[in-house]
């Protein structure tokens, strides 16, 4: 924005107030059009942010959806297994092997990358706090989850190593290997507790029916 001088000398108190009075009214319409066309990008930046939000979100949704269907079924099957674990390393040992093959978590991570793009970009600034409040929470599950996931992935995989590196197994490898399923059992249920949660917290972002 460019202030000029008057295009000619100014001889009493009335062009000079005439001449502030323009240049004021100047400056205020400069100001007003840069401050609507600020608000217009903002504008235009959080449509384009929600969107993003909203279809990752929905990739997630559909993901999240098949995997607790098949956390919970682990979750029984696990329970089931360290329900009967003392008449198995008594009586079937090489039953435990057979029942913990057919536990298998899925390997898919939930995403946030439209939320780290939000931050880059600032659009979370222009967001109202409802807004806001609703995607962060979703956003902030997801990370969580998968934290949960990566716990229960690993321990799935030191449940079944151990298992398949020992085709016969003495006492001692027996009580070892059940401890690696107990701690397994744990991380799958925190993964089906933090994951029905987040599972809530995706429906609300996109306005999705949850059963609350």
């Amino acid at each position: 924005m460019d202030i000029h001088a008057p295009d000619k000398p100014i001889h009493s108190l009335k062009e000079f107030g005439i001449h502030i009075a323009v240049v004021t009214i100047g400056i205020l319409i400069a100001l007003s059009l840069e401050g609507i066309r600020e608000l217009i990008h903002d504008t235009h930046l959080v449509r384009e942010t929600v969107a993003n939000f909203r279809d990752e979100l929905d990739v997630d949704w559909s993901h999240d959806t098949d995997e607790m269907k098949q956390v919970q079924k682990n979750d029984a099957l696990l329970s089931s297994l360290v329900a009967d674990l003392p008449s198995l390393m008594r009586d079937h040992p090489d039953q435990i092997r057979v029942r913990l093959s057919a536990i298998s978590n899925p390997e898919y991570f939930l995403v946030d990358e439209s939320w780290q793009a939000a931050l880059t970009s600032g659009a979370l600034v222009h967001m109202s706090t409802s807004m806001l409040h609703k995607y962060s929470s979703a956003f902030s599950g997801i990370r969580i989850y998968n934290t949960f996931q990566r716990e229960g992935v690993a321990a799935e995989a030191r449940a079944k190593v151990f298992f398949d590196a020992r085709p016969t197994l003495s006492p001692a490898d027996l009580s070892e290997g059940a401890e690696r399923i107990l701690l397994f059992a744990r991380a799958e249920h925190a993964m089906l507790q933090v994951g029905t949660q987040v599972h809530e917290d995706l429906g609300h972002a996109l306005d999705k029916p949850t059963g609350k």
